[in-house]
């Protein structure tokens, strides 16, 4: 190969990951045994929370709580009472990052549901 093909080739990689990495990442968990949990495992890279949406089966009354947990510490970022509601909504008011290691943990009283978790990479 030539100089100039690797050249290319590696300025096309570089565009195509940080196109990856700035996509939107979206994933449904089960509320089914109150609490779901999902840690940033990548050493070099972060992910913000964009929205969690939740869906009930059923119109529900319960409490949602989402924390941040890095180490042995819990950071409370929101929690609601839902009163008769098959649906419940969470955007953060501004970017929280979460780093290698970091955890976004949910808890629900409500069990008969699904959250859907949407991130984007930073």
């Amino acid at each position: 190969m030539k100089i100039r093909q690797i050249v290319v080739l590696c300025l096309l990689t570089s565009f195509f990951c940080q196109s990856v990495m700035a996509a939107g990442m979206s994933t449904s968990h089960s509320l089914e045994s109150g609490t779901v949990s999902i840690t940033n495992t990548q050493k070099r890279s972060s992910w913000v929370p964009v929205a969690l949406l939740f869906r009930f089966d059923a119109p529900a009354t319960g409490t949602i709580t989402v924390e941040r947990r890095t180490g042995s510490t819990a950071f409370l970022l929101t929690s609601c009472a839902v009163s008769n509601n098959q649906n419940a909504v969470w955007v953060p008011e501004a970017a929280i990052p979460f780093n290698e290691n970091e955890s976004l943990f949910i808890t629900s009283t409500i069990t008969n549901g699904t959250v859907e978790i949407i991130r984007k990479g930073e």
